[in-house]
């Protein structure tokens, strides 16, 4: 039997889902999900929970994902298979005028059309987003094999550059450095800054995040990188580059040192996947594979 609770578990109940879980986000801890503010409860059914935050303009309910996450959920020991998923998808509060999720894909799942449907009144639709992801679990040698004819050029036209790698810089300078050189490239959603840094300090604080950045000559940004770890997991939170960083591979350098030290620390590194054809191409030359994960929508239609 599936339904919602508001945050009416106890911590031990939510880490003891976590625990049991057949994967390891940093995303999916409690305190994670806390430090971005938001009102957000799950659906709960034995071994299995499916977190939302959740809010409400005037008459209308909705259901999403919080900046500063890219998937959430579900966790459990049941969360591995798929009937369990869409059952829960089934007890998502009927008042929520649009439900618009990203979750974790069940071990099991299998491919499925991802055109529009209308059940109970209701349109709804399962889709994938692209998700990339290194197996880092053997050698660094191992992990270089890997990477592509390109990027080991990339590599080489770095080593031309002045590049200084510094592993203790902030948050907030991480977020200033990605607003200076990309805010105009991409919109930066309203509410997104705050999300973002607070989930950097909380994973600073837990001792699960680091923030690694190149510089160049006369300590001009190139690059940086905040890395969270969860479990067997490194994760790819969030970066920025500038203009000249682009130009001299400072990207494809950090990254490169970043796996020097992670080999054999984790088993996996996760890229966190873009439906951007020029991320894809980048992510996928270190030898990364897509592992999608899965969008779930529905929205009332009276």
């Amino acid at each position: 039997m599936m339904k919602w609770l508001a945050g009416t578990w106890t911590s031990e109940e939510w880490a003891q889902w976590v625990r049991e879980s057949p994967w390891d986000f940093p995303y999916d801890r409690e305190g994670y999900a806390d430090a971005l503010g938001k009102t957000w409860g799950a659906i709960v059914g034995a071994d299995f929970a499916w977190p939302m935050a959740y809010r409400r303009k005037g008459p209308f309910w909705t259901a999403y994902i919080p900046f500063g996450m890219q998937q959430w959920g579900p966790v459990g020991a049941e969360a591995k298979h798929t009937e369990r998923l869409l059952s829960a998808a089934r007890a998502i509060p009927g008042k929520w005028t649009k439900v618009d999720l990203c979750v974790h894909k069940p071990l099991d799942w299998t491919a499925r059309s991802s055109q529009w449907s209308i059940r109970r009144g209701r349109l709804e639709r399962w889709s994938e987003r692209p998700n990339f992801v290194l197996d880092i679990s053997d050698s660094y040698q191992q992990i270089h094999a890997g990477f592509h004819k390109q990027l080991l050029r990339n590599l080489e036209k770095a080593k031309q550059h002045t590049m200084t790698l510094f592993e203790h810089d902030t948050p907030e300078t991480l977020f200033l450095a990605f607003k200076r050189y990309q805010g105009e490239r991409y919109r930066i959603p309203e509410g997104f800054g705050t999300a973002i840094r607070q989930a950097m300090y909380h994973l600073l604080h837990q001792g699960q995040g680091a923030v690694w950045s190149v510089y160049g000559e006369g300590n001009r940004f190139l690059a940086g990188a905040f890395f969270a770890f969860a479990g067997n997991r490194a994760v790819l939170l969030f970066s920025a580059i500038s203009d000249e960083g682009r130009s001299t591979h400072a990207m494809s350098y950090l990254l490169n040192e970043f796996f020097v030290f992670a080999a054999g620390r984790w088993t996996y590194f996760d890229f966190e996947g873009s439906s951007a054809p020029g991320l894809a191409r980048f992510y996928g030359s270190f030898g990364a594979e897509n592992q999608p994960y899965l969008r779930y929508q529905r929205w009332a239609l009276l």
